[in-house]
């Protein structure tokens, strides 16, 4: 009986020890193309949390032709009713022509469709879209 309890007993203690399985959150987002959208819009974006390393990283089609793997964003606000991210990069053509993009994407937790933003920094125009996310979480 006292080889079982302290079998018990170590079994409780090593699962406490153990750290919580990583979460790792991940948005599927399609957004509608329309000329609102002027090309910056993707078509698609992949949204990553991994709540174990703390990171959230973003890809997507324009993403890849600018840099070529997926770059850190930042969640900037969390509500009852949304989550907003954010990300930059540098888009240059091969004139040396652009600047930083900047883009917002506010997902809704209503079920309202998620909106995304692209401001091309120092020039005066700006560009949206709006969709809907898949969130899968394993």
């Amino acid at each position: 009986m006292r080889a079982v309890l302290f079998g018990l007993s170590t079994l409780a203690l090593v699962a406490l020890a153990m750290p919580a399985l990583a979460k790792i959150t991940q948005y599927e987002c399609k957004f509608a193309q329309d000329r609102r959208g002027g090309g910056w819009v993707p078509e698609v974006a992949f949204l990553r949390i991994d709540d174990a390393a703390g990171t959230i990283e973003v890809f997507d089609p324009v993403i890849d032709y600018y840099v070529g793997n997926p770059i850190p964003a930042i969640l900037t606000a969390e509500t009852k009713a949304r989550r907003t991210f954010t990300w930059e990069f540098e888009a240059k053509n091969t004139g040396g022509q652009g600047g930083i993009m900047r883009y917002t994407m506010s997902y809704f937790l209503d079920g309202r469709p998620v909106k995304l933003s692209a401001d091309p920094g120092t020039y005066d125009n700006t560009w949206s879209g709006e969709g809907s996310c898949k969130i899968t979480t394993r």
